[in-house]
């Protein structure tokens, strides 16, 4: 248990890592259950797991730098099996503008079309945003703005 404690601990120093991670590796490593909980509990002690350290370096990442909406960030973090008020607390730190976000990313999505008509275009567009995170009014919004769907009463969009 001690030379996986260490390998553990190497690998904790290198990046943040969160408990659903560490049982994964561990589990890949074949060490029993039983062992494994012990070494999270000394990783925990020690400092090397912290699920707040995560949820905050993840959702920063995500939303800043990979351009994710906070749906996405969200799910992501609960299927890591982080908390809810850890998850909260780590999207609401990172304030970003969405809807600043999601017009660059669906001004630069539109680009990447050819030959298609302006429902496809939404429809695609729409697809990309919500598959990002975004949510759906806003990407809607501007999903119709950019295809030229703003002015048709089937694509109006309440603000």
């Amino acid at each position: 248990m001690n030379e996986v404690l260490r390998n553990m601990e190497s690998w904790c120093s290198t990046r943040e890592v969160c408990i659903s991670e560490a049982k994964i590796k561990m589990r890949k490593w074949n060490v029993p259950e039983a062992d494994s909980d012990k070494v999270i509990a000394r990783l925990i002690e020690a400092g090397y797991i912290n699920e707040e350290r995560y949820a905050r370096a993840f959702a920063g990442d995500k939303l800043t730098l990979d351009k994710w909406g906070p749906q996405k960030v969200r799910l992501i973090l609960k299927q890591k099996g982080i908390k809810e008020t850890l998850i909260s607390k780590a999207i609401s730190e990172k304030n970003i503008n969405q809807e600043a976000v999601i017009s660059e990313l669906l001004s630069k999505k539109i680009k990447s079309f050819k030959k298609l008509d302006d429902t496809e275009i939404y429809a695609k567009l729409i697809r990309f945003g919500l598959s990002r995170g975004f949510d759906h009014s806003l990407v809607v919004k501007y999903a119709a703005q950019l295809s030229g769907k703003s002015n048709d009463p089937v694509f109006l969009v309440e603000s």
